[in-house]
């Protein structure tokens, strides 16, 4: 069977691996003329990296990245008000929680990949199916012909808009702000991501190299704003924010700093569609309050190739979706709610809040984020 796959973001290369490794002929179609990594940093908590072991890629990645052991997370005027503790997680499933360059990220992906398996310059246009293959179309006119295509290809998937032209993403009312800082956190915090909560701005980061950290700071917004203009107002905004805040913010030049809007999407009728299936953010994104939106593509992407590998196509597909649906949606919902709850504006409110994040004892946060880290094929 011919796979093609198009995106060649994190979702559509680790498909892309995981089908190849199972015997399957796949070829990856990315719009883009080069390759260049979208963001600074990623999170890969330990549910992800459990399904790229599966893929034997883990070690690779660990090399590369920072194991993290707590998250902190802070109130600018209340001060810490909950600690979450990384380290049970890691060794009862055998992975940590890791931050590390999407760009590395990215390279570890292709580099395990068959010579020959990506074309670039690619940008789909649209697409024809049958009972029996799939026809896709690019910008310069040319085509391709598959028994199988899996859109890979984003928020503003051109696969999933084909499939459901109704059905459009939907803003957040948050936008991101993102950086790497070259500078070396305090021991205390290198391994260490926090997060520190101000009303309508929130500021986290976490070390991604001895060097280097990524940073982003979540706001409420309208989208489409002044990109340039909400960079020069960052240090403004973020004065009162605890240290190493402003000095990360210091050590990050100005015309590096990225911004992107967050959208969600509807839940969609089904993610497949005879020959035709999605995954990741073209079929169900969300915002990235849990850092969990580049974890569940990985999911995702093997789990699919899973189904794939030992059902009857059509049968693969609906297993699949069943499989995968609960869990993402659940978790789309809980990051959605983590974003609410962090950008309380009311002072009486975030008081009552910190009162029972404190109060909270710490069996309980690790029960509650057990089902988050724990990948289930």
């Amino acid at each position: 069977m011919q796979i093609a796959i198009v995106g060649g973001g994190i979702g559509g290369l680790t498909a892309a691996i995981a089908l190849q490794q199972r015997g399957f002929s796949v070829r990856v179609y990315e719009a883009a003329a080069a390759w260049q990594p979208v963001g600074k940093g990623i999170w890969l908590p330990t549910n992800a990296l459990q399904a790229l072991d599966r893929l034997g890629l883990s070690a690779a990645l660990i090399s590369r990245g920072c194991a993290l052991a707590t998250i902190d997370i802070g109130d600018c005027r209340d001060g810490l008000i909950q600690r979450i503790d990384l380290r049970p997680f890691t060794e009862r499933l055998g992975f940590p929680t890791l931050s590390i360059r999407r760009a590395d990220l990215q390279q570890v992906l292709r580099d395990h990949l068959l010579p020959g398996t990506c074309q670039l310059d690619r940008r789909c246009t649209g697409l024809i199916q049958d009972d029996q293959r799939v026809t896709i179309h690019f910008a310069d006119g040319s085509k391709a012909v598959t028994d199988l295509l899996i859109g890979a290809d984003g928020l503003h998937s051109v696969i999933r808009q084909t499939l459901f032209p109704s059905i459009a993403v939907r803003y957040s009312g948050q936008t991101c702000l993102r950086g790497i800082a070259s500078f070396t956190l305090p021991s205390q915090l290198a391994h260490t991501c926090q997060e520190w909560w101000g009303g309508s701005h929130r500021f986290g980061f976490s070390a991604i190299a001895t060097q280097q950290v990524y940073w982003f700071a979540p706001l409420l917004a309208p989208a489409g704003g002044n990109e340039t203009q909400e960079t020069l107002q960052l240090a403004k905004c973020y004065v009162a924010f605890p240290q190493p805040v402003p000095t990360l913010l210091h050590h990050t030049p100005p015309a590096e700093i990225i911004r992107t809007d967050l959208y969600e999407l509807p839940s969609l009728p089904r993610w497949w569609q005879r020959r035709v299936v999605l995954l990741g953010d073209a079929a169900h994104a969300m915002t990235p309050n849990l850092g969990q939106g580049g974890a569940q593509a990985i999911e995702d992407a093997v789990v699919l190739a899973d189904y794939i590998s030992k059902l009857p196509l059509f049968e693969a597909l609906h297993a699949y979706e069943q499989a995968r649906r609960p869990r993402v949606e659940r978790i789309a919902r809980t990051a959605r709610l983590f974003g609410q709850i962090a950008h309380i504006r009311s002072v009486h409110v975030q008081w009552l809040r910190n009162r029972i994040l404190r109060l909270t004892p710490a069996w309980l946060s690790q029960r509650q984020l057990d089902w988050l880290y724990r990948f289930r094929e």
